[in-house]
């Protein structure tokens, strides 16, 4: 079952078994470190719930709000109960954990310290508040400043050695108690506040305050990071979006994203073609790259681009860490791929010096010395088509970027390898921009793949607009474009007023599932190929299949790739004839 995870998964997994004392179940949650290493304190008590409470009650918790809007919030809450539970009915049986428990419990503040800006945009400021809380006591620290919410909720997830039968309904309780889950999931909703300067300052202290993403470029780190140099986040700035002109808009994504492969009037008429309906007012951005860290404009865009460098660097360490898993991933993809080409694609005839005379040639023997006057196969098939692969590099993917990398480098290889030409561009969107970065042109190195990193929102069916139009400028009739997706479309730059929203409506969720939907059968019926590989969430699958109906590929690990991919390939391919 875990043959094929990375070393510190595998030590994490051990860990969970080691403090569950059973061997060989697959875990809620894994805890990794920054750095990859497994979180010795945290696995065990993952594994001590297991002992003391069973598979099916932690794991029917957890889905009583999965989807809900604030499911990160209550697994981060749910977890420091179930820790304090755990912790001490386990602790007679292993005295060990109290000093496992001060370890990490400065190991949380050590963090503090060396957060990237993600991480602290990703943190929601009530869960970090009771966790400083927790881990302040039990190293006999002085508590934060808190609310007097804060100070009751904190207190309720101090949950004494509870039996398995009365502890679940704890903690379901204590959400009802304080308006955090009434026993119904409820999504996302639309409705928000967006606070300014001193009140989004003041607000942020009275009340439990989620920090989200804003429209500001920076690359994330994956599984390798060692922690971040770029400014802390301001919280007054969040979902804040700044009144900059379009022309500042226009330079700021240039000098993070570099310049655009289209000239300004090209440009300009693919915008007024494609950034219509539901994408009215969004702009596009064509590019091959980042300007290095030397060439960078300003302070910004250096940042930028010395983390894309550093993640450049990871992904190639990755990559070599497990080069013999993903060289057998190649290798047998490049098997498949070849099998249905031999069947599938076209051969061309060539004039050679032996083969079938070809009689309307035999002149050129005696008057011109040309001894081709004979028709042959070619010894190399044709596949008549390309493959364009889409990497989803929206910041949802920041904690994978390493694998996603290794994906497109193994499908971009093995099409390679296989005379495809294959061309491999990341997609993301930022401040009403969608950009594709093209990664690897159909002449370039597979390794140029590498250079993927992760940044900002997606905006999933204008980018499949903007790959369209991409597409017109290849030669061949016959074009795939294969994506590697979490299917979650989510922009910062709302649907405008009009048609189907009135009102307008915030690109995420439904209408954006249902808005890449369309744009997808649009390219089908283009005679353009649009397939998916789909390593996301659970909860994203039913969009996924909406998007892509049954040109979709399902894999929850890279062992699984060749396999899932090449039956998509053949599957795509037997439809491109």
């Amino acid at each position: 079952m875990s043959a094929h995870r990375t070393a510190g998964q595998r030590r994490a997994l051990n860990q969970v078994w080691n403090g569950a004392g059973v061997y060989g179940f697959e875990p809620l949650f894994l805890s990794l470190n920054a750095d990859g290493t497994p979180n010795l304190y945290l696995n065990t008590i993952v594994g001590c719930v297991r002992r003391w409470y069973g598979e099916e009650g932690p794991s029917g918790l957890f889905e009583a709000w999965a989807g809900d809007r604030r499911q990160n919030l209550l697994d981060d809450l749910a977890w420091l109960a179930l820790e304090s539970a755990a912790f001490q009915r386990e602790l007679p049986h292993r005295p060990i954990l109290a000093n496992l428990r001060q370890e990490y419990a400065v190991g949380f503040f050590d963090r503090e310290h060396i957060l990237s800006r993600q991480e602290w945009m990703a943190k929601n400021q009530l869960s970090y508040t009771v966790q400083s809380a927790r881990w302040k006591s039990v190293l006999g620290r002085r508590p934060p400043v808190m609310t007097p919410y804060e100070k009751r909720l904190s207190a309720a997830l101090e949950l004494g050695p509870l039996e398995e039968g009365e502890i679940f309904s704890t903690i379901l309780d204590a959400f009802a108690r304080f308006c955090l889950f009434d026993g119904k999931s409820r999504p996302p909703s639309a409705l928000r506040l967006h606070l300014t300067g001193r009140w989004a300052g003041v607000m942020t202290r009275l009340m439990p305050t989620e920090i989200v993403h804003t429209d500001v470029a920076s690359a994330g780190h994956g599984t390798g990071t060692d922690g971040g140099d770029g400014p802390r986040l301001d919280t007054r700035r969040a979902r804040i979006r700044l009144k900059e002109d379009a022309a500042a808009d226009r330079r700021y994504i240039a000098s993070c994203f570099g310049p655009s492969l289209l000239p300004d009037r090209e440009l300009a008429a693919a915008e007024q073609k494609l950034c219509t309906g539901v994408h009215l007012g969004c702009h596009l951005w064509y590019t091959a790259g980042v300007p290095t860290p030397e060439q960078a404009p300003n302070g910004e865009a250096k940042r930028l681009a010395q983390q894309a460098q550093l993640q450049q660097e990871r992904n190639r360490a990755a990559f070599g860490a497990d080069s013999v898993l993903y060289q057998n991933a190649i290798r047998r993809l490049t098997e498949q791929i070849q099998n249905c080409l031999q069947v599938h694609s076209q051969t061309e005839e060539e004039n050679a010096r032996y083969g079938r005379l070809n009689s309307p040639r035999v002149w050129r023997a005696a008057v011109l010395s040309d001894q081709r006057v004979f028709t042959r196969e070619a010894d190399a098939s044709c596949p008549g088509f390309t493959v364009d692969l889409l990497l989803d590099a929206s910041s949802s993917r920041m904690h994978c970027q390493e694998t996603i990398a290794a994906q497109g480098y193994i499908l971009s290889e093995s099409l390679a390898r296989c005379g495809v030409p294959v061309r491999v561009s990341g997609f993301c969107s930022l401040r009403g921009y969608t950009i594709l970065r093209v990664l690897k042109g159909f002449q370039d190195n597979s390794r140029n793949v590498f250079r993927y990193f992760a940044a900002g929102w997606n905006r999933d069916g204008l980018v499949l607009r903007a790959a369209g139009e991409l597409l017109e400028g290849t030669p061949e009739r016959k074009r795939l474009l294969l994506l590697l997706t979490d299917a979650g479309p989510n922009d910062s730059h709302r649907i405008p007023p009009g048609g189907k929203y009135p009102f307008g409506h915030d690109y995420a969720g439904a209408p954006a599932v249902e808005d890449a939907a369309r744009e997808v059968r649009a390219l089908q019926k283009r005679g353009i190929r649009v397939g998916a590989v789909f390593m996301g969430p659970s909860l994203n699958a039913p969009a996924a299949g909406t998007i892509y109906g049954k040109s979709l590929a399902h894999i929850r690990s890279m062992d699984q790739l060749a396999t899932a991919t090449g039956s998509l390939i053949r599957a795509e391919f037997r439809e491109l004839e």
